[in-house]
């Protein structure tokens, strides 16, 4: 059984970098020290990361810039690598780091703080690249270029860690000025929505990380009634019918890590909590109607909402959910062990987790009081009735879930508003099992007894069940689909705030990987919104149909990225001065231009506009350059004629097909033997995750609102450290 070791001593060691000051810089100052033991996971990781320096994923390393002592004067915004350090200069800091015993010494101009953080590699805990690549963990344990560098991660772990949102962001910036050097991937630009959608539809918004709820949009009662061409279904006012493309990696919460498959499940599941429409600062309640934490928030108690039922259409059955069937969820996703399930191996200890009954927490809350905090107000609460009253709920409960984080981490409670954490039922999961399994686990006090009940990967019944008969406690249940040609969901009867007038009883999703055939579609009002390339945009402008309008909307800029990814593992991608001299073969403009139609903003590195730690200073502005791209291929004595490159796409994404087209082009002008290649969405991610490519395009999409979440999912290398130490002065 994979459990996660308890940190039981902190172990502090005296910081060697020898810093010297120009001004009056402390010598002093705050120390924050980690210490992991063995088994103790640290991995960061969002959605996917990277590394390099010295490690043992094989990944060749560079010298950023200059090396020895510098001179204040000399102290500019950029890299210095010195010896086993690096140094990073940015417009506020120094962030210097390295591994425990290295000395460095460097002036440091008096308007600058010094930010040191000092590590130890836990090497026998360190999983092997090789290892994370067969176990399809790309994109999730380690970032998607499967690129590490113990620098970059101990950097990561320290932000992590951190909790002075002042002190994060320079190291943020450390990270990104360092993806941008490094290039693991090349960032192609920052993404602008594009939105098609007719005007009788009402009610629209944007959330970064979630997709709309449908029943909270509704339509004019005067839209069209058309025909979809789907057995009987009809497109009309109470059906919210999309054109799309893709299909989701699957229809079971744990082993999808997707916007199709999270956007299923933000239809058919309820989270723990989530954001409400726009709402980005505050999560609301959705399955916890209340929650708290002990001082050091390591320890989250969350109680869960009564009455609850997730609903079987298989069966046409339902099943009650408590603090049971959440503990299980949780531990379910660290169990199967797809790429998603890094949050949860990173952040929470879901071993250590568990399931109370009401009566259990409020004797807990006599004698260990908590801090609540909601609607932008704090309390000390005492009792299960003072926790209650302060989130104003007077209604049915369903037990208490205590989850267990090994360090606190201040983004948590959005990882707990993304679908993949959809409570399900455990009792439909497991069958003739379920009273076993309970009892096993004395009622959900210890859900490590489960481990036995599941197993990894796509093999787990579980998961064969829930990927083909899903089922939730959401607005909408799965009530139809054929793969790869439409996925119809239905107002479910049983969702807990289901209300006789939805904005929608109905979703269907119309599957087809041919542009003009969708826009086709949505001219004749079959769909009532769109998915498109950026290049069709003048097909659907002032379009209009029985006196509605369409509409294309473009105004939104997305913390999204849209990025090339090399694999590190393979020649010649693991010498990042090839990595730097391809990103100066790329023909930004044009890809803006041709491929996007202006609706791609620039960006240099792993943080999005305006994010904290996205900085312009001290960073490569990467341009078309084909002379600068010849020059570092001959600075790396590569001879480009040796290599063949397979650039891919998933099918049915002309804009991305465009861009390896492009690439082609310019690449094979360098010498390469380039070809161009799509697979369709599922066979493109299992393809991707076990690192089978040589260069992919892929957009970024975050988990939660949170640096971390960009900075981690694309640089994170999986290093786990005995140590790690962070000094500020």
């Amino acid at each position: 059984m994979k459990a996660k070791a308890t940190i039981a001593l902190l172990v502090v060691f005296l910081v060697a970098f020898s810093v010297v000051a120009s001004g009056c810089i402390g010598g002093g100052g705050k120390t924050t020290t980690i210490t992991q033991s063995p088994g103790t996971s640290e991995s960061p990781s969002g959605g996917q990361t990277t590394s390099q320096a010295g490690t043992s994923g094989g990944t060749t390393t560079s010298s950023p810039t200059q090396t020895g002592t510098q001179t204040p004067a000399e102290v500019k915004p950029g890299i210095l690598e010195m010896g086993d350090v690096y140094v990073i200069v940015t417009d506020k800091s120094v962030v210097v780091v390295g591994p425990k015993g290295a000395s460095p010494t460097v002036d440091i101009p008096k308007d600058r703080k010094v930010i040191k953080v000092e590590y130890e590699v836990d090497e026998a805990n360190t999983p092997d690249v090789q290892t994370l690549m067969e176990k399809g963990q790309g994109f999730g344990a380690i970032d998607p270029a499967f690129f590490r560098d113990e620098h970059v991660d101990a950097l990561i772990v320290a932000a992590r860690r951190e909790t002075d949102p002042t002190i994060r962001t320079e190291l943020f910036k450390a990270v990104y000025m360092l993806g941008n050097k490094l290039v693991p991937e090349v960032i192609l630009g920052q993404n602008r929505q594009l939105r098609v959608y007719w005007d009788w539809v009402k009610g629209r918004y944007y959330h970064p990380t979630l997709a709309e709820r449908y029943d909270l949009l509704s339509e004019d009662s005067n839209a069209p009634v058309v025909k979809i061409g789907i057995k009987d279904y009809t497109n009309d006012p109470d059906t919210y019918t999309i054109a799309t493309i893709g299909w989701p990696e699957s229809f079971d919460p744990a082993m999808t890590y997707e916007t199709f498959g999270w956007e299923i499940w933000h239809e058919i599941g309820d989270t723990l909590v989530t954001y409400w429409k726009e709402e980005t600062e505050q999560v609301s309640p959705d399955l916890a109607v209340a929650w708290a934490h002990n001082k050091d928030g390591t320890e989250w108690y969350f109680l869960i909402r009564g009455g609850v039922k997730a609903y079987d259409p298989w069966n046409d059955k339902t099943y009650p959910i408590d603090a049971t069937d959440v503990a299980f969820t949780f531990l379910r996703v660290e169990r199967l062990g797809h790429s998603v399930s890094w949050m949860v191996d990173s952040f929470m200890d879901v071993n250590h987790s568990a399931a109370l009954t009401e009566d259990e927490f409020d004797q807990y809350l006599k004698e260990h009081p908590l801090i609540a905090e909601f609607n932008g107000k704090s309390t000390e609460v005492k009792s299960l009735d003072e926790l209650k009253q302060f989130f104003g709920y007077d209604g049915e409960t369903a037990g208490v879930f205590k989850l267990v984080l090994p360090a606190p981490y201040a983004p948590v409670l959005g990882i707990l508003a993304d679908p993949f954490l959809s409570v399900v039922p455990m009792e439909y999961l497991l069958g003739d099992k379920y009273q076993e399994a309970l009892q096993a686990s004395d009622n959900g006090h210890n859900p490590s007894a489960w481990w036995n009940y599941l197993s990894e990967g796509k093999s787990d019944p579980t998961h064969q069940l829930m990927h083909n008969n899903p089922v939730g406690t959401g607005p909408f249940y799965v009530k139809d689909y054929q793969k790869d040609a439409y996925i119809v969901l239905e107002y479910n009867p049983y969702y807990w705030n289901a209300t006789s007038t939805p904005g929608h009883k109905r979703v269907i999703y119309i599957i087809n990987s041919d542009a003009m055939a969708r826009i086709n579609i949505f001219k004749t009002g079959t769909a009532d919104a769109v998915a498109i390339p950026p290049e069709k945009m003048d097909t659907v402008k002032g379009l209009t149909l029985q006196g509605f309008n369409s509409v294309v909307q473009t105004d939104i800029l997305q913390p999204i990225l849209t990025f090339l990814v090399f694999n590190t593992q393979r020649e010649p991608f693991n010498d990042p001065l090839v990595r730097e001299a391809l990103a100066y073969a790329v023909p930004y403009d044009q890809i803006k231009q041709i491929v996007y139609q202006g609706l791609l903003e620039r960006n240099y590195g792993p943080i999005p506009k305006p994010w904290p730690g996205y900085t312009e200073e001290g960073i490569a502005k990467y341009n078309y350059n084909i002379a600068k791209a010849k020059q570092l291929l001959n600075q790396a004595g590569v001879d480009p004629t040796q290599y063949k490159i397979e650039l891919i796409y998933n099918e049915g994404n002309s804009a991305r097909e465009k861009i390896m087209t492009l690439l082609q082009n310019v690449w094979s002008q360098l010498g390469f033997q380039v070809t161009v290649n799509s697979y369709n969405w599922p066979t493109y991610l299992d393809k991707t995750e076990h690192g089978e490519y040589d260069v992919y395009v892929v957009g970024w999409v975050p988990d939660y609102l949170d640096s971390d979440n960009w900075v981690g999912p694309f640089l994170y290398g999986a290093t786990e450290f005995k140590s790690l130490e962070v000094t500020v002065g």
